[in-house]
């Protein structure tokens, strides 16, 4: 071995790297076992070949060719992109104001606690008990209809506010809005109070500090409360199940009544699909911030 070889900088960063490697290995092991083979195990079985009552490991793309040129699944992945964009939408208006007053207008952190605290309290429960109570609230003799013919503002109840996409908006939006309200408050909670009085000394509006400050020092909590959310519902099924009536199909439906069928074949053409989606979604989020960087 040369003395360059055994100099003492070279062989401590070998042992720093002997080091690293020994710390990512089991999170490597971990990737490999638990994601990267299932997800290839999944791509594998969506060419077997599927017949009625059997899969077979002869290897064909007949499920990928009657997936693709079937209307039925393909407006599935169009509503189930639909309804992932409007929930999207629906989270960051309803979760943004929220999550404004608790990062800045709530100057006591005991109270802040309490406050996101009473956003979770909703899991406390079940998932599907929290899904199947809106059928109460949304039914044609549910609260909201009674509510709103006593006040006179309807004279027949309102049909469209249950078993129907609406009522399968409201109800992953209620569901899945405490998401993006705490990536939001934890980033709003790390503005200095010192930088807006700085701006309003400078005599900024509300709107220019909130356009120029707030929205842009908030943006990386909105994309990650963005993964969260769009993660859930583009593989959401019981929802849609529940409160639609079976009247809205998504990828998930799809995934979980071919696996009940046996279809495994075309189950996993329809996994592996989502999971394109689903990628997509995320590597287009990352790309408008650099999470590592802001976080």
């Amino acid at each position: 071995m040369t003395a360059q070889e055994t100099s003492p900088a070279l062989l401590r960063a070998k042992r720093d790297r002997r080091r690293a490697l020994m710390l990512l290995s089991p999170g490597i092991a971990w990737m490999v076992l638990f994601l990267a083979l299932p997800m290839l195990m999944v791509i594998w079985v969506s060419f077997w070949t599927q017949t009625t009552f059997a899969v077979t490991p002869d290897l064909t793309t007949a499920s990928w060719e009657r997936f693709l040129t079937t209307p039925t699944y393909l407006d599935a992945i169009l509503t189930t992109v639909r309804i992932w964009l409007t929930v999207l939408v629906a989270t960051v208006v309803v979760g943004y104001p929220v999550a404004l007053y608790i990062g800045l207008f709530v100057r006591s952190k005991t109270v802040q606690t309490a406050l996101l605290v009473a956003c979770v309290i909703p899991f406390w429960t079940s998932f599907l008990i929290r899904v199947i109570a809106w059928r109460p609230m949304l039914g044609t003799e549910g609260a909201i209809n009674v509510i709103l013919m006593k006040l006179g503002i309807i004279h027949e109840p309102l049909t469209f506010l249950l078993f129907s996409e609406f009522s399968v908006l409201v109800g992953m939006t209620q569901i899945y809005c405490v998401f993006m309200v705490g990536p939001i408050t934890f980033m709003l909670g790390r503005i200095e109070p010192s930088v807006i009085e700085a701006a309003r000394d400078l005599g900024a509006s509300f709107w220019t500090i909130f356009r120029r400050i707030i929205v842009p020092l908030s943006l990386p909590g909105v994309v990650v409360g963005a993964i969260f959310v769009s993660v859930m519902v583009l593989g959401e099924f019981a929802t849609a199940a529940s409160l639609s009536g079976r009247k809205v199909n998504l990828l998930g439906n799809i995934i979980v009544s071919q696996v009940g069928s046996l279809k495994w074949a075309f189950a996993a053409v329809a996994g592996v699909v989502l999971t394109l989606i689903i990628t997509a979604v995320i590597s287009l989020a990352l790309r408008l911030v650099d999470l590592r960087k802001e976080m």
